[in-house]
């Protein structure tokens, strides 16, 4: 177990050492924010649901990209009869430089979840290598969110990195390598691809082939999650960004097929919209919005929704 956390543990401290002088520099600033309300909801057609509420102080604030505060939020999972909920309490701080996207996010909470507690973070660090060429480090760390993981206590580290290069002025290649060590003794290693073409730059409109596959280290878990041995899948994606008088808007349609194992190939769908308002006013307002199907426990045919919306006030 050691010898495991070394390479989460040694991620960490490189993503914690990339924010401190954000963190340092973000005190010079007078103005607090109020993040009110953050919602977060995901329900599938296994009729599992998850709703998360909360809302934050914070005192570090100079727009809705730049900020550090402290979030309290409700967590509520259900499924037919079943219900399960937890509190936690976390420090959030962001700070993103809007022309490039490089910057930090942090989210380092302590969660409880029933006779259950847990540290857990939603850290990523994004920086610029050379022109052209940009590295992202992340690290995740939270319960597995299914029934039996809930009741059993499940939790999962994830972490890697993802480099991102332009080939040319409208290509870009993006290529990511991660890892999930599950409490219940699985890892999971994972493989992404992501080659991107500018189809009509002014319009931010482009032209996306994925490729995304992991393996696990062991199969039979007692249904804690979804665990094959082995899966893929590549898919063919439409997706826009474009600035609408001061909003960024995003959207992305993708089409694609997944292998699970040695079975037959089957259809995959992904369709996301987001909508930001501009981050320097007093008030700002983040939204986004999915609908997918992959496979699952029942087979090929699991659908999806999730909706994460949040309001910030600076005061």
């Amino acid at each position: 177990m050691k010898n495991k956390l070394k390479t989460p543990a040694l991620l960490c401290a490189m993503i914690c050492a990339g924010l401190t002088p954000n963190l340092i520099h973000a005190q010079s600033n007078d103005s607090w924010g109020l993040l009110s309300p953050t919602i977060s909801t995901y329900s599938d057609n296994d009729q599992f649901k998850a709703v998360k509420a909360g809302v934050g102080l914070l005192p570090l604030y100079k727009d809705g990209q730049h900020f550090t505060g402290i979030q309290a939020l409700h967590h509520s999972y259900e499924q037919y009869e079943w219900k399960k909920d937890a509190s936690q309490v976390s420090l959030v701080s962001e700070s993103i430089d809007p022309k490039n996207g490089l910057g930090h996010k942090v989210n380092l909470g302590l969660n409880q979840l029933g006779n259950h507690s847990l540290v857990n973070a939603d850290m990523n660090y994004a920086m610029s290598l050379r022109e052209g060429t940009n590295a992202e480090l992340f690290y995740n760390r939270d319960w597995v969110e299914t029934r039996n993981s809930l009741d059993r206590g499940v939790k999962y580290d994830y972490y890697g990195g993802s480099l991102e290069q332009r080939l040319s002025e409208r290509w870009t290649v993006i290529g990511l390598l991660g890892q999930h060590q599950f409490s219940d003794s699985n890892t999971r290693n994972h493989l992404r691809g992501k080659l991107i073409y500018d189809l009509l730059p002014d319009q931010g409109i482009n032209l996306q082939l994925r490729h995304r596959q992991y393996r696990n280290s062991q199969q039979e878990l007692n249904g804690n999650y979804f665990n094959p041995n082995k899966y893929e899948e590549q898919m063919v994606a439409v997706a826009m960004r474009q600035r609408v008088q001061g909003w960024m808007l995003s959207g992305l349609i993708g089409v694609g097929h997944q292998k699970v194992n040695d079975d037959p190939r089957t259809n995959t769908h992904l369709y996301e919209l987001e909508a930001d308002s501009p981050i320097t006013k007093s008030i700002v307002f983040r939204s986004k919005l999915g609908y997918g199907q992959s496979a699952t426990f029942n087979g090929s045919d699991y659908k999806f929704r999730y909706f994460n919306t949040s309001l910030m006030f600076r005061f």
